[in-house]
């Protein structure tokens, strides 16, 4: 439940500093931003929220359903703007890829320094 806990409080955050700030991204964007450099700098440790992220990936396809209905309901509009979206995609896909592999590669260096190699 501690790990429940702590996400749920890094979402409100995010949602809270969007709204407050008037940021144009995604509360869960932000909150996540968040919750990345809690454990950049040790502020939560992995282990409090490995459990809870693990049932939460492993039941994604659960979240998925109103995304879904979603693509059905707006099909028409979707291909009427089909260029613009495929474009969004193509974007958003390579700058999370990007994003999500610096990270992993300055984590990876800091864990080989911290172990003397």
């Amino acid at each position: 439940m501690k790990g429940f806990i702590l996400l749920m409080l890094y979402w409100l955050a995010g949602e809270f500093i969007v709204r407050l700030f008037h940021i144009p991204l995604p509360g869960q964007i932000v909150g996540m931003g968040l919750l990345l450099g809690s454990l950049f700098w040790g502020i939560v440790k992995l282990e409090d929220i490995q459990k809870t992220a693990d049932f939460l990936l492993k039941h994604m396809m659960l979240l998925f359903v109103p995304v879904v209905v979603g693509v059905m309901v707006y099909f028409p509009f979707m291909l009427n703007n089909w260029l613009p979206i495929t474009g969004a995609i193509i974007v958003g896909t390579v700058g999370v890829l990007a994003t999500a592999g610096g990270a992993t590669s300055i984590m990876n260096r800091r864990k080989r320094k911290e172990q003397g190699r």
